[in-house]
């Protein structure tokens, strides 16, 4: 299999396990998703030989290149126009999240996907997360019951600083869509498609010289048996803390609840016939891995095209939410599975 790198913005070194576990998976060319980017970034790029070519125009690279697969993380701004132009090309593509910036750019992404069958995979990589896993598999099994209450967070460290293009919305997507579509991410593949709304708030007081990116917001999300989903995302975590990120997840139903608390790689589960126990992680393989075996016809593809634009639906809905100030539903939807 030929692979394509378009971008070393972001996780761009996801594809890195892969290569170990796909037979024949190489890396032979690679590109620049924008002038903020120089081609030196790859020096020590997994996988890269004498013969992995380089370009400055990733267009070139598209057109001079017969590739099998590409992998775009590229400036936010930037990943739907070199998505697309894969997808147009019938290349399958697995892109850094999210995938696009606003709702018409995403069902065009979907819309192209559909019409020329190339593969569409968000880099929603927690789902390799060996401890969600089990959490996964507990709610699944029934565990807890019927799931009505559930708390998520993502908490981490600001940094001395943060990327120019996190200043403006014309480049940054808001901290919904770029740190939260994870938590969204985990909630959809835990509880299933089942939000009927989402409201929304957030405040700049922690950074206000990057007015594009909140340091602080929270979204509620309604759920179809009346219960309710909270998700709390901040740039808050002290410098000092042990770890740079905070991710937690509590999950409460009519028979248990679940606790996850990612920093401490630690899963309880408390029923009403059983005091607290811990979890043991479920082993997962990596989402680029799955990706590439897929397209192998070895194994179904780690999330669908509806899938992935549901989810991205969901946290550019919740960064418009917090954005007006208003409650905006996710009952209408093209991307719920048919």
């Amino acid at each position: 299999m030929r692979l394509g790198l378009i971008g070393s913005t972001g996780h761009w070194h996801s594809y890195a396990p892969a290569l170990d576990r796909i037979p024949g998976l190489e890396l032979v060319a690679v590109a620049a998703a924008g002038p903020e980017e120089s081609t030196g970034a790859f020096d020590h790029a997994p996988g890269l030989t004498v013969e992995t070519r380089r370009y400055d125009d990733a267009r070139r690279m598209l057109d001079a290149e017969r590739l099998d697969l590409v992998q775009v993380c590229g400036r936010s701004d930037r990943i739907p126009v070199w998505t697309r132009l894969c997808l147009e090309r019938g290349l399958s593509v697995m892109a850094e999240k999210p995938l696009a910036m606003n709702l018409t750019t995403l069902e065009d992404l979907f819309n192209t996907a559909r019409a020329t069958g190339a593969s569409l995979v968000p880099m929603h990589t927690m789902r390799g997360v060996p401890e969600l896993a089990s959490v996964h598999r507990v709610v699944h099994a029934g565990a807890i019951g019927d799931p009505l209450l559930s708390f998520s967070q993502k908490s981490y460290k600001w940094g001395r600083s943060r990327p120019a293009f996190w200043r403006s919305r014309d480049t940054f997507p808001g901290i919904a869509p770029w740190a939260g579509i994870h938590a969204f991410d985990w909630l959809h593949w835990i509880l299933g498609d089942v939000f009927t709304e989402v409201s929304g708030h957030e405040g700049t007081a922690a950074h206000p010289d990057v007015p594009a990116c909140a340091s602080q917001a929270a979204f509620l999300l309604s759920m179809r048996n009346g219960g309710v989903a909270t998700v709390t995302l901040d740039y808050l975590r002290p410098e000092s803390a042990p770890t740079h990120g905070d991710e937690r997840l509590r999950i409460a139903g009519t028979l248990g609840v679940v606790d996850l608390a990612l920093a401490d790689r630690k899963v309880t589960l408390t029923t009403g016939q059983e005091p607290p126990r811990a979890l043991s992680p479920d082993p997962q393989v990596d989402l680029f891995t799955r990706f590439a075996r897929s397209l192998r016809g070895e194994s179904p593809p780690p999330l669908t095209l509806h899938e992935a634009c549901r989810i991205t639906e969901i946290a550019l809905k919740a960064q418009l939410a917090a954005d007006t100030h208003q409650t905006i539903t996710l009952t209408d939807s093209p991307y719920r599975s048919p």
